[in-house]
C-alpha cells in the first residue's frame, strides 16, 4: 500500500470516528442544555475550530480534535456517574448548637448590637450564618482572610458586599454607612480571627455610626483576643460593645443525632463510629464528608455498614477507625 493510500485510509477512519463523536456531543448538548461555546471551552478547543468540526468542515488535523473530544466526553460521563452515586449531606438542620448561633444573629440584628461566636471547625457556624442570611433581609456575610491586614482592605471588601458604590479612600466608609444605615441589617464577619485589632476597631466604628448589628465569628484565638481587649484600657471600648456571646468547641451529642437521623442511618455500630468522627477535628463537616464518600463507595445505595465507612475514613484522612465492637 502506498503512502497516499495510507493517508487516505487514516482520513476516512478519522472522519468516521468524528461522525460517531458528533452524535455523542450533540446528545450531550441537548441533555445538559450546554452551549457549543461552553463545550468548546470544556474540551480545550478553540470555538471556531469546534464549530468547524461540528459542521464537518474542519480541514486541520482531525485526529487531534477527535482525541480531545473523546477525552472530554469520557471525562464528563465519568463525573456524571460519580455525581449519580454521591448522596448529598442533609440540608440545613436547626441543631441545638445552630439554635445557639441563630440566637446571637437574631439578638444582634434586632437590638442592634454586637455579638461574638467562637468555636471549633465543623460545629456549624458558617452554615448557620448562611441560613440566617437566606431567611432574613439585609444580612451580609464577609469572610476575612490573611490578606485583609489593613482597615482599607476591609472597607474595599465590605463595600462590594453591601453594594455601597464606587467611592474610594476616606469616602468609602461614609458610602458604606449611608448604604446600611436604616436597613435594620446585620453584618456577619466570618473567620474574624484573621482581622487585626485595627480592623476590628474599624468595624466597631461602623457599628457606632450605622446603627446595624455586627457579629464576629471565628475560632478560640478570636475569643481570647476579644477578652484580652477587655483588660486593656486602649481597647476596652471594643470588648464592651460585645453583647451576646456563644462558645462551642465541639458538636453536641444531640447535634450528631439529628444529622444521623436526617441521613437515615439506623445501624448502631455506624452511629457509634459517626459520633466518634464528629468529635474529631472537623466536627460535623468531616462526618458528612465521610458519609458522602461512604455512600459513593456503596454505589449510592443505603450505607451498607462499617466496611464502607472505614474505607472512606481511611481514604480521606489516612487514619483508621477505632474498633467499636
Amino acid at each position: 500500500m502506498s503512502i497516499t493510500d495510507v493517508n487516505t485510509a487514516e482520513a476516512v477512519n478519522g472522519d468516521t470516528h468524528a461522525k460517531t463523536l458528533r452524535v455523542r456531543v450533540q446528545a450531550l448538548l441537548e441533555q445538559e442544555t450546554l452551549s457549543q461555546r461552553s463545550a468548546a471551552q470544556q474540551a480545550d478547543i478553540g470555538y471556531s475550530t469546534f464549530l468547524a468540526w461540528m459542521g464537518d468542515k474542519y480541514n486541520g488535523n482531525i485526529q487531534s480534535i477527535n482525541e480531545k473530544i473523546e477525552t472530554w466526553l469520557n471525562s464528563h460521563e465519568k463525573r456524571k456517574s460519580v455525581a449519580i452515586r454521591q448522596t448529598r449531606a442533609p440540608d440545613y438542620l436547626e441543631t441545638p448548637t445552630a439554635k445557639q448561633f441563630t440566637d446571637v444573629f437574631s439578638y444582634a440584628q434586632a437590638t442592634p448590637d454586637m455579638g461574638l461566636i467562637t468555636g471549633g471547625a465543623g460545629v456549624g457556624k458558617t452554615t448557620a450564618a448562611q441560613e440566617w442570611q437566606k431567611q432574613n433581609p439585609n444580612v451580609w456575610i464577609m469572610t476575612a482572610d490573611s490578606s485583609m491586614r489593613s482597615p482599607s482592605a476591609i472597607l474595599r471588601d465590605l463595600a462590594v458586599i453591601v453594594e455601597a458604590g464606587s467611592d474610594r479612600g476616606s469616602r468609602l466608609m461614609s458610602a458604606i454607612i449611608r448604604r446600611v444605615r436604616g436597613t435594620r441589617g446585620l453584618i456577619i464577619v466570618d473567620e474574624a480571627q484573621h482581622l487585626t485589632t485595627e480592623a476590628i476597631d474599624l468595624l466597631r466604628s461602623l457599628y457606632d455610626a450605622s446603627g446595624i448589628g455586627i457579629v464576629y465569628m471565628g475560632n478560640e484565638p478570636l475569643r481570647l483576643r476579644m477578652e484580652g481587649m477587655g483588660r486593656q484600657s486602649s481597647h476596652a471600648q471594643i470588648f464592651s460593645r460585645i453583647g451576646m456571646r456563644r462558645k462551642r468547641d465541639r458538636p453536641q451529642v444531640s447535634d450528631v443525632r439529628l444529622v444521623l437521623e436526617a441521613w437515615g442511618i439506623g445501624d448502631a455500630m455506624v452511629k457509634k463510629a459517626c459520633r466518634w468522627i464528629a468529635l474529631q477535628p472537623g466536627g460535623l463537616r468531616q462526618m458528612n464528608k465521610t458519609l458522602n464518600y461512604a455512600h459513593m463507595l456503596g454505589g449510592g445505595a443505603d450505607l451498607a455498614g462499617m466496611k464502607e465507612l472505614a474505607t472512606a475514613w481511611r481514604d480521606l484522612t489516612g487514619g483508621e477507625l477505632p474498633d467499636f465492637e
